[in-house]
């Protein structure tokens, strides 16, 4: 039982308290029952007895008694302290997080029917100069459903790597979310060179900050909207090195193989930009096989996004299949408080026996 901050060790105790009103009704009634008689020489001498003060505190008296009896009685009851403590212990996830910033992460093709009619509404040519638009490109979906997951993960260090032509680390391994969220929101097409698209030399890249990590979950989620096409390493060869390293490969395919994406012509005579629906080169397909066979190297799964939902799904996914253990222990000590209660008890109710056989003791 818990009252307050107060813990009780044996609330069964209290109780007890259901006597009190019968001990005060008894009392009450043994007072209006008492009958003395006192033998004078003379009647005069008794007629001029005046009542004494102390008759009416010695009516009282009994109080201490009962005031005792309550602070004993929360003394049986073992009124305790308690200081909980929790420990946690957590095995965190480290997670590389690989994010292709080609050229053609800047197509428009994962637009939702909605938007795409509202963009089509919208000024070209202010949307262009602005530099708006880019938040409805695969790289402006990409970076908004990575910064959800990376908020997701409070307990895990997470790091990001980018690669187009070529390949190089944008933050290390960090628990500061809060930094690796800024860092990824300033990455745009312009932070490496973005005429193609090396795979392999990403994946190499976040292998190397996770070669020395000592926790024993270590993953790459790496994303792309293409097929290798250029870099030094090649991804079947840099999936190889994660399997020895017993690192796990997620492999994210985006966009559309064919079809249409809106983008911008030009007047030739004004200058103005407005909205046009361009053909998807056939070079810049994802590379499916490739993908699922470094997925499947290194015991990871491949996934394929051809709209910004799915995308959510994807990562969705992926943070619910690596999960970040926490151990905690939980510890409670007592301290025990009764002592003050049973000590107050016990002196009133001995004040009042004093009292009541010395300053106060009846005759006869």
């Amino acid at each position: 039982m818990e009252i307050g901050s107060v813990f009780f060790k044996n609330p069964e105790a209290f109780w007890l308290l259901l006597l009190l009103p019968g001990l005060v009704f008894w009392h009450w009634r043994s007072l209006t029952k008492q009958k003395f008689t006192i033998k004078f020489p003379a009647l005069h001498i008794a007629k001029k007895a005046q009542k004494s003060w102390m008759l009416y505190v010695r009516r009282w008296l009994v109080i201490l008694r009962w005031a005792g009896l309550v602070l004993l009685i929360v003394a049986l009851a073992r009124p305790q302290s308690r200081e909980h403590t929790e420990k946690t212990s957590t095995e965190g996830v480290d997670i590389m997080l690989v994010l292709d910033v080609s050229g053609s992460m800047n197509f428009l093709d994962m637009l939702s029917t909605t938007e795409k009619a509202k963009l089509g509404m919208m000024n070209a040519d202010k949307m262009y100069r602005s530099g708006e638009f880019k938040k409805y490109t695969r790289l402006g979906y990409a970076k908004r459903v990575i910064e959800d997951f990376i908020l997701r993960r409070p307990d895990d260090r997470l790091g990001l790597s980018v690669f187009a032509s070529t390949a190089y680390t944008q933050c290390p391994l960090t628990t500061d979310h809060g930094v690796l969220v800024d860092i990824l929101r300033a990455v745009n097409d312009s932070t490496i060179d973005g005429s193609s698209t090396a795979i392999g030399d990403g994946l190499m890249d976040a292998l190397l900050r996770l070669r020395d990590s000592k926790v024993e979950s270590k993953v790459v989620v790496l994303l792309t909207d293409g097929a290798n096409n250029a870099g030094q390493i090649q991804p079947e060869r840099a999936a190889d090195v994660a399997r020895a390293l017993g690192i796990k490969v997620y492999t994210i395919g985006m966009g559309k193989n064919s079809g249409s994406f809106m983008w911008f012509q030009q007047n030739p005579f004004t200058g103005e930009l407005s909205w046009t629906d361009m053909p998807i080169p056939p070079g810049e397909s994802v590379d499916e096989e490739l993908l699922q066979q470094m997925a499947e190297l290194t015991g990871g799964q491949f996934y394929r996004a051809h709209n910004a939902k799915q995308l959510e799904e994807i990562y969705a996914t992926i943070d619910q299949l690596e999960k970040t253990e926490i151990q905690s222990w939980s510890y409670t000590r007592y301290g025990e408080k009764f002592p003050p209660w049973l000590l107050w008890g016990a002196i009133l109710v001995l004040i009042e026996v004093l009292l009541m056989n010395t300053r106060f003791t009846r005759v006869p």
